[in-house]
Order: C-alpha cells, then sequence, then structure tokens
C-alpha cells in the first residue's frame, strides 16, 4: 500500500471512530434524559401520593363520620321503638283501668237508688257535674304525665 492509501485508510478509521464516538454520546444523551425523566416523574408522583394521601385521609374520616351517625340514628330508632312499646303498656293500663273505673260507675249506678234506669242504660249518670269532674280530673292526669 502507498502512502496515499494509508492515508485513506487512517482517515476512514477516524471518520469511523468519530461517528461510533457521536453514537455513543448521543446514547449517553437520551439515558441521561430518560433518568432525569424519570426522576421527574417519581417527583410528580411522590407530590400525587402526598394529595391522594390527604384525600384518603379525609374520606375515611368522613366515612367514620356516617358511621358514627348510622350508629346514633340506629340507637335513637331503638330508643323510639322502645318509647312506643311503652306508650302503648301504658295505653293499655289506662284502658283496663278506665275500664274497671266505668265498671265501678256501672255498680254504683246499679246499687244507687237515686239513679234513674234510663240513663243506667244509656250509660251516664244522673249527676252531670261529676261527670264533668270525672273528665277533668282523667284531663289533668294525662296534663301531669305528659306536660306541655
Amino acid at each position: 500500500m502507498e502512502g496515499k492509501d494509508w492515508l485513506w485508510l487512517i482517515l476512514a478509521i477516524v471518520v469511523i471512530a468519530a461517528i461510533v464516538a457521536a453514537v455513543v454520546m448521543a446514547g449517553r444523551q437520551r439515558d441521561t434524559k430518560k433518568v432525569e425523566r424519570a426522576d421527574s416523574m417519581r417527583e410528580e408522583a411522590s407530590e400525587q401520593s402526598a394529595l391522594v394521601g390527604q384525600q384518603e385521609s379525609r374520606a375515611a374520616e368522613i366515612d367514620a363520620n356516617a358511621r358514627a351517625a348510622q350508629a346514633e340514628a340506629d340507637a335513637k330508632a331503638a330508643q323510639a321503638e322502645q318509647l312506643a312499646v311503652t306508650a302503648d303498656r301504658h295505653e293499655t293500663e289506662a284502658s283496663e283501668q278506665r275500664s274497671d273505673v266505668d265498671d265501678t260507675y256501672s255498680k254504683a249506678d246499679e246499687i244507687d237508688p237515686r239513679s234513674d234506669d234510663t240513663q243506667v242504660d244509656d250509660d251516664t249518670t244522673t249527676d252531670e257535674s261529676s261527670q264533668t269532674d270525672r273528665q277533668d280530673n282523667n284531663t289533668d292526669d294525662a296534663e301531669r304525665e305528659n306536660p306541655r
């Protein structure tokens, strides 16, 4: 080989080496940019993770409040049910006592010689003022049990 050929060969090797070096450097720059992009994405994800954590915390708090409110509502419903049962029992007892009282009035009217037979059949007494007094007493009893 002559000197010119050697020169062209060396020049070709240098050009090829320069091209290989440029390709390697470009690959490294791409890798560096990918690393930077990945770091940026991780930083964004970390910030969003903190926000999501706050939202999850708030959701858990609201859920706990909802469960507490439901438990309170359930307790109030149970209390209302118990009060309704108690009211029914008292109403039944009062009805039975009213029946006993009415029976006592009827028996008293039956044995009272002053009683008029036609009024006994109508289930009323001859003394209207005592009937009114009895109703007033019932009203007073009801007001004592359930003050306004």
